[in-house]
């Protein structure tokens, strides 16, 4: 497999699927605007959400070396590995579920007033069967993976968010319960597509309540990295209850504003983080380990290349951007100005997260389980002790700047313990590449910053124009990595 080659061929399809998925967000803004409901939702949301990430990252990194073994050694067992392992991941998911439904109304924002904190419990239970149905598609979405069947999963978000988009589109004049039924068709949409995949590889999928023999295997890390994994994705949590605490519809506008920061990310998790990951796996089965370390420290050069003229881009253009995102129906310019100064401040952050995400890939796959808690423990105290410090000076820029400054410090930490595994594995000398465009980009993005440089429409010819430098930079480190691809 080339992680490189393979990770290219996915990124149009990637592209396409996490630009539609985004929509979702743009369409709820359009047809509800900033509002009390809008509130109640994302606020019952984030615990799904926070299941979601459990879900695509936590079950899918400890179930694939076991379904890569399973397929080698026993492929008879691997169908009903899956469907086991489906129901008693729904099983879990919806008692979890039923869990943060019952304590809703102890747990609510006091911010919030009776008839919003009714209407999020009402949410929290409505979102209960989604539960259910994102723990069937990480269990799927990992066998198909395991299968060399990426196209599938990435293409997957297309089929959800058009799915979702529909729903509530077609049924919004029923009132905003119509939300969770939406994300619940999405979901289940999504499941029925990597089903077909499976079936398509000859899996003949049925539910099963028996514990598989081979999830022991899976169990040594499971429990440090859902821990870690739990910690990093409660941050989402604990962001939504210290935006609150704000004026109405504070808790609208930070998901707004994070939803656009994660289009880098969710374009990497969807290609060259599957893929890498999927490869390293392989190659620490066969004992491969030198050439691990070079994948690794090549994927992380990668990123280094391409993403810092990117997110240059999006912190000039981030008026603009959000503007053409969400600045439709109700979202007025107000709520357009508080986004894109959370947006903002989340960008600084966002490379690390890029860097982050691959290098905990890399410490999971050489065992390092402890260390990835660890990790996730220093990443949830350091949020909400930034959170407490930062919001009441900056408002929802705070929590942004929180988030970003977090991940730094987090990423910096993991990629020290992983440097004695990159030693000789890298030639120091291709480093100086990626720091140039790293600083150059930088550079840009604090004269436009200082100078008060900030477009708010795409119509702007000042916008295009200086996107050129950064598409100079883009085209130069894309030229360096074809010529090592």
């Amino acid at each position: 497999m080339s992680i490189g080659r393979t990770s290219l061929l996915l990124a149009p399809l990637a592209v396409v699927a996490r630009a539609v998925a985004f929509f979702v967000p743009v369409f709820i803004a359009r047809w509800y605007g900033v509002q009390s409901a809008t509130d109640a939702f994302y606020w019952a949301l984030s615990v799904p959400t926070f299941l979601l990430i459990l879900g695509s990252t936590t079950m899918g990194t400890v179930l694939v070396p076991v379904l890569a073994r399973l397929r080698v050694e026993a492929p008879d067992r691997v169908a009903p590995f899956v469907g086991a392992t489906a129901t008693l991941a729904a099983a879990l998911f919806v008692a979890l579920g039923v869990l943060f439904s019952t304590a809703a109304p102890w747990v609510l924002p006091d911010a919030f007033d009776p008839p919003t904190r009714a209407l999020a419990a009402r949410f929290a239970w409505a979102l209960v069967p989604f539960l259910a149905s994102v723990a069937v598609a990480a269990v799927l979405k990992a066998a198909c993976e395991v299968h060399g069947r990426f196209s599938g999963p990435a293409g997957a978000p297309v089929v959800r968010a058009l799915t979702t988009i529909f729903v509530v589109g077609t049924f919004r004049d029923l009132g905003p319960m119509v939300l969770p039924a939406g994300v619940l068709c999405g979901s289940l949409a999504e499941s029925i597509l990597l089903a077909l995949v499976l079936t398509r590889e000859g899996l003949r999928l049925r539910p099963h309540l028996a514990l598989p023999p081979e999830l022991a295997d899976a169990a040594r890390a499971f429990g440090p990295v859902l821990g870690g994994e739990t910690m990093v994705a409660l941050n989402l949590v604990v962001d939504k209850q210290f935006a609150a605490t704000g004026p109405e519809g504070s808790v609208s506008l930070l998901e707004y504003a994070d939803r656009a920061r994660m289009i880098p990310q969710t374009l990497l998790e969807s290609t060259l983080l599957v893929v890498a990951f999927n490869a390293w796996s392989a190659a620490r089965a066969r004992g491969e380990d030198e050439g691990r370390h070079r994948g690794v420290a090549t994927a992380l050069w990668w990123v280094c290349l391409l993403a810092p003229p990117v997110l240059g881009g999006m912190a000039v253009g981030r008026e603009a951007l959000v503007r053409l995102l969400y600045e439709h129906g109700a979202f007025t310019p107000e709520h357009t100005a508080i986004t894109a100064d959370a947006l903002g401040a989340y960008v600084p952050g966002v490379l690390f997260s890029l860097l982050g995400a691959l290098i905990v890939k890399a410490h999971i796959v050489a065992g390092r389980y402890r260390l990835v808690f660890a990790l996730g423990v220093l990443s949830f105290a350091l949020n909400a002790a930034l959170n407490a410090a930062l919001q009441p000076i900056f408002g929802l820029a705070g929590l942004a700047m929180a988030t970003s400054i977090t991940t730094a410090v987090v990423t910096l930490t993991s990629f020290g313990r992983l440097l004695p595994d990159l030693r000789g594995a890298f030639p120091p000398a291709r480093a100086w590449t990626a720091v140039g465009l790293a600083l150059a980009s930088g550079a840009l993005t604090l004269v436009a910053t200082f100078r008060g440089f900030a477009p708010g429409n795409v119509t702007d010819p000042w916008l295009w124009v200086a996107s050129v430098p950064f598409l100079g930079l883009l085209g130069a480190g894309a030229l360096r990595v074809r010529r090592d691809t």
